[in-house]
């Protein structure tokens, strides 16, 4: 959750924001569980295809959305998620250039497809389909459209095909795919008619060979890993890997039960990937003899980083290649937001392609609604088992809700990284008389259309009047959506040059 300072607690910004992350939070606790993950999951696909398109979109057109785009964001902070979509779709149009855009394509943009089960053993041999429509006031689909269905691996390969009539599938039907192979799949699917072809988002299918056996096993071996943490707390406690892989399974179990139950996640992930690492972790944390597991340099991996009774779950992506201990980017989420965010939306990902195209490790805690139960150094001190990491070359990244806990971490742990960057949010800045606390150098950012541009000049003044180095930048025609899209380049400029006065440490 956000940390809201004394003095700003009467910001209507920042109150907006605690509101919808408490919202957001409250909501798998409600009956409308799975209808509002289920819409989160397809406002993502909505945010991520327009943040695609605003990346090529001329200057004028950048502006001519930020009206549908200060829509999307009230919507969204008012639980009204279909509207939200419906706005960002009306956005994309506007980015695309796309006004004579013909009605059939407006349409197919709001419909979803869902294909369950996404999650299954490989001897599933069905898929049950169906399109909906996100939003109302779209319109409706000619008879003569069709769907084409792609089912692929992680190589490419065709697994499956599969051709109906979309009001066919408006009524749900189900596909006869046949036995899968294990792996965790890509459904492609598009939308075909004279005039239009119109590819919807991905979606991600999992077959998990033994999968209830997989998760009973996993179950009790994170069950005994808890009662020994608990009963030796005091005389033998449990390593550093035991209780991130304790924790780290217990996420990923909760993760999968809501699948199997056929609630969806917030994006599509590899399943099995997850589970497998998962079962790696625990084995290592029971048997000593073995390795304890590396992270992957190709893929995306999920922690849920601990220390003590305390956990923070994370999605982490390490570079290809890098030098032996590499640099680090921290980067928090706005409110409503996950560990997911950043490697989604953003900018479609790029501020995390951004970083590992430089040889950088990124982790991307997920803040909860009482904030980050771990502080910058503890998680790095459980991130230490798995990766090497150069502690004297930390940066964070945060936006909205995450500018304040960039606030909040840099206050707590001053000496914590060598740069920070706050964009679309801040606050004025407390400044203890810790000399450790000028050693970091700031990047504040705002759009000029941002409801979070207050705060982040606030940060900023407040930083120079206490000495510390700062630096300001507004960005014209940028709403609070979009300011981490815009500043991108011009981050990673400050990031680049404060690296560069902090070579990396000589063997």
């Amino acid at each position: 959750m956000m940390h809201v300072p004394t003095h700003n607690r009467r910001s209507p910004a920042l109150w907006l924001l605690f509101l919808a992350a408490l919202l957001t939070t409250l909501l798998p606790c409600c009956s409308t569980a799975a209808l509002a993950q289920t819409q989160r999951l397809e406002l993502g696909r909505r945010l991520k295809r327009f943040e695609l398109a605003w990346e090529q979109a001329a200057p004028e057109r950048r502006i001519e959305a930020v009206s549908p785009l200060k829509k999307a964001v009230s919507s969204f902070f008012s639980l009204q998620l279909s509207e939200a979509g419906k706005q960002l779709d009306n956005a994309w149009f506007i980015v695309r250039d796309s006004e004579n855009t013909a009605a059939i394509e407006r349409s197919a943009a709001a419909v979803a497809l869902s294909a369950l089960p996404f999650c299954a053993s490989p001897d599933s041999t069905t898929l049950d389909l169906q399109l909906t429509t996100f939003y109302a006031d779209a319109g409706t689909l000619p008879e003569t459209t069709k769907l084409q269905l792609l089912l692929r691996d992680a190589s490419g390969r065709q697994l499956a095909e599969f051709t109906c009539s979309a009001s066919e599938c408006l009524r749900k039907l189900q596909w006869q795919t046949g036995p899968l192979p294990a792996g965790d799949h890509r459904l492609e699917a598009v939308l075909i008619d004279n005039d239009l072809n119109f590819r919807l988002p991905d979606i991600t299918i999992s077959r998990i060979p033994d999968l209830p056996s997989r998760l009973e096993k996993l179950r009790m071996s994170t069950d005994k890993l808890r009662e020994q943490a608990l009963q030796n707390s005091s005389t033998a406690p449990v390593s550093p890997i035991g209780l991130t892989a304790a924790a780290t399974a217990r996420s990923e179990l909760a993760l999968l039960d809501a699948c199997l139950a056929g609630r969806a996640p917030e994006a599509d992930f590899p399943l099995l990937a997850r589970l497998s690492f998962a079962e790696q972790l625990m084995a290592a944390s029971h048997d000593p003899a073995l390795p304890v597991p590396t992270l992957s340099r190709t893929n995306d991996q999920w922690l849920t980083l601990a220390k003590g009774r305390k956990s923070v779950p994370a999605r982490v992506r390490l570079p290809e290649k890098s030098e032996t201990a590499p640099p680090i980017l921290f980067v928090f989420h706005g409110a409503g937001g996950s560990e997911n965010m950043f490697f989604e939306t953003y900018g479609a990902g790029r501020v995390i392609s951004e970083a590992t195209r430089r040889g950088w490790i990124v982790i991307a805690p997920g803040q909860g609604l009482l904030g980050l139960a771990l502080p910058v150094p503890d998680m790095l001190d459980a991130l230490a088992t798995f990766t090497e990491i150069d502690r004297s070359r930390v940066m964070l990244l945060g936006h909205s809700m995450g500018a304040a806990q960039v606030m909040r971490q840099m206050q707590q742990a001053p000496d914590c990284a060598i740069a920070a960057v706050a964009l679309g949010g801040g606050g004025r800045m407390a400044v203890t008389s810790d000399k450790s606390q000028k050693n970091a150098q700031w990047y504040v950012g705002a759009g000029a259309e941002d409801f979070g541009r207050s705060g982040a000049l606030q940060l900023h003044r407040s930083l120079q009047s206490a000495g510390i180095s700062s630096e300001y930048h507004d960005f014209p025609g940028v709403e609070h959506l979009v300011i981490v899209q815009a500043a991108i380049d011009d981050a990673f400029r400050f990031l680049d040059q404060t690296l560069r006065q902090h070579p990396a440490p000589k063997e």
